[in-house]
């Protein structure tokens, strides 16, 4: 056979973006609830300082206490807000960084 096969020919800068902003979307998905787990924890322990004593009732106990706390009180949908957002950052940070990290290495 003449020429190229489809693993010879390299991905063009275009199909690097997309490839790479596509994948990071999917990742987030899949982690998007631990991440909101997490930033509602952090919060939760914001309110305990020195000038709050700790006399607040402790609304969440650990990552999966959370969830389970979040779907049964707000929903399964809570899990998910804030989504979109977190959709954008990667779409565009993502693409960027892995897009061009052949480029600059």
């Amino acid at each position: 056979m003449v020429g190229f096969r489809a693993g010879d020919v390299p991905p063009t800068a275009t199909v690097k973006f997309i490839g790479a902003g596509t994948a990071a979307c999917i990742a987030d998905l899949f982690t998007f609830p631990l991440d909101t787990a997490k930033v509602r924890l952090q919060i939760q322990g914001e309110t305990k300082g020195p000038a709050n004593t700790g006399h607040g009732p402790v609304k969440y106990r650990g990552v999966f206490g959370t969830i389970s706390t979040m779907v049964r009180v707000e929903g399964p949908r809570s899990l998910y807000s804030g989504l979109v957002a977190g959709l954008q950052r990667q779409m565009s940070f993502a693409s960027v960084r892995i897009g061009l990290y052949d480029s600059v290495k």
